[in-house]
């Protein structure tokens, strides 16, 4: 009942008060209010972490319903799922013993249970899909590899042919970001699917990452020599920025410069012929001389005998020999000739292009570090430096440059105690408490008090009406005389005031 009237009593006090008053009784408890809802807000709620990101559709939904099951709370954004913190380890053990997730795919776990009436058709759709399953849980292991996908075709033997089809497959792979596979990670997935699947080839094999780039070795001749020149390309490359590399932070210390080196190779094959001619110069082909010596004999008599006539008989005759020569001399010339064939290598360097960063030197100047760029004269060292290690040759296009710009500095974690850490974990719980403590101090007890003043004021009148009720009639009249005469002495000119303003009425 005391509690009752109590109420009453504020309720009735409260109607009594003046409008200002019940004005700012009204400020204050909104205040009071807003107070309240800021330290509510204030206050640190239950953590959650995350429990599965980037799950499948069909291993998010298990998932989900595991945690409704177990009536465990859960938020779902940004592609997780996050759980209250402190139950993260012992949920991922719990779902893990059941085979959640099962990593976007079935395994080997669809033949756990016995079904009766599948077709043999059935039963190898199941094991190519369970088979395509544990090989995507196995890959995914790769730090590098975020997703992945396998793709198995295994075609059906049959008596009735002679030609005999391989198997083959395919993986797909979404890598984490910033992430990259070498030629060896990318050989041991192919060499991993072959060797699962009965009858594969590791060359059937064909792996692409999520911008559709092959990451296997092609099979089609012309993509392999590509593929053989870019390595080549990016070995030529890493050889060069390697070496200059090294030579620089031996000068400028480790990790103070960064290079870069972009080769242009020349893969062409050229196979050239050259045949040239010498105008000045003649030379002898071919010579040939010929001579002929010949002998004949001649007869005839004395000068006007008639045996000198045709038809006589010659008498008296002399015989003489005759001797004649022939010669014939030929020789032929021809221009001075030359023939060469010249067979160019392939994988000759064009052009060398070289870009160098360089830090800087770092000063203390009145208790900060100040970057001094490095001067002319050390540039231009280290870009002759660079040019002598590349074998620079102006000629063929060759560019250097060299740079020297601040780099950023990460300052080192150093192990120890957090302070700040737990400096704010103090003042995140004692600040409410603070704010409640001067709430009740300036703001509830001053509302009580204003709420109490007019019940005392109220006793306080009670007590003089009953004063007043207990003195005598005859010590009243006294007393306003006394009083009236008081006046009189001490402020005569009131009283006569008084007096004038009852004589006119």
């Amino acid at each position: 009942m005391a509690i009752t009237d109590r109420v009453k009593t504020v309720l009735e006090n409260i109607k009594n008060m003046p409008l200002n008053r019940k004005l700012a009784l009204a400020g204050l408890t909104l205040i009071v209010f807003a107070i309240i809802l800021t330290l509510f807000l204030w206050l640190p709620k239950q953590d959650y972490q995350v429990l599965y990101s980037n799950l499948s559709a069909e291993d998010a939904g298990n998932v989900i319903n595991k945690l409704k099951e177990k009536k465990v709370p859960y938020q779902v954004k940004d592609n997780a799922i996050y759980v209250p913190s402190q139950k993260v380890h012992e949920l991922r053990l719990e779902l893990a013993s059941q085979g959640i997730p099962s990593g976007g795919g079935v395994g080997f776990e669809i033949f756990d249970k016995t079904q009766i009436g599948l077709t043999e058709f059935s039963q190898r759709v199941n094991y190519i899909r369970a088979l395509q399953g544990e090989l995507q849980r196995t890959i995914k292991q790769l730090q590098e590899v975020d997703q992945v996908r396998v793709h198995i075709a295994i075609p059906e033997k049959s008596i009735f042919t002679e030609k005999e089809d391989h198997p083959t497959a395919s993986v797909v792979l979404k890598l984490k970001p910033g992430r990259a596979l070498s030629k060896e990670q990318v050989s041991s997935i192919v060499h991993l699917v072959s060797s699962s699947v009965e009858g594969l080839s590791p060359q059937y094999v064909t792996v692409v990452d999520q911008y559709g780039n092959l990451l296997s070795a092609p099979k089609d001749s012309t993509q392999l020599a590509e593929a053989t020149h870019i390595e080549y390309k990016r070995n030529i490359e890493k050889t060069y920025e390697k070496n200059i590399q090294s030579m620089l932070e031996n000068i400028v210390g480790k990790g103070k410069a960064i290079v870069r080196v972009s080769a242009d190779i020349d893969f062409s094959k050229v196979e050239k012929v050259e045949e040239k001619y010498d105008p000045d110069t003649i030379a002898i082909r071919n010579e040939q001389r010929t001579q002929e010596k010949t002998m004949s004999p001649q007869q005839g008599g004395i000068p006007g005998v008639l045996s000198n006539q045709p038809g006589q008989p010659q008498t008296g005759a002399t015989q003489q020999n005759i001797q004649s020569q022939k010669q014939q001399e030929s020789i032929n010339y021809e221009v001075s000739k030359s023939i060469s064939k010249i067979l160019q290598s392939t994988g000759q360097i064009k052009k060398i292009s070289v870009a160098v960063l360089i830090d800087g030197i770092y000063k203390e100047e009145k208790g900060k570090k100040v970057y001094v760029p490095r001067s002319d004269e050390e540039i231009k060292k280290y870009q002759e430096l660079v040019q002598a290690s590349i074998g620079y040759n102006k000629e063929r296009g060759d560019y250097v440059i060299v740079e020297s710009i601040p780099f950023e500095i990460v300052p080192e974690e150093k192990p120890g105690i957090d302070y700040w850490g737990i400096a704010t974990t103090i003042l995140k719980y004692l600040i409410p408490l603070v704010i409640i403590a001067l709430i009740i101090l300036f703001v509830v007890k001053p509302i009580i008090e204003l709420l109490k003043k007019p019940v005392e004021e109220k006793i306080k009148k009670k007590e003089i009406v009953i004063s007043e009720e207990a003195v005598p009639p005859v010590m009243k009249e006294r007393d306003i005389r006394e009083e009236i005469r008081h006046i009189a002495r001490t402020n005569p000119k009131k009283v006569i005031a008084i007096l004038r303003e009852w004589i006119t009425e």
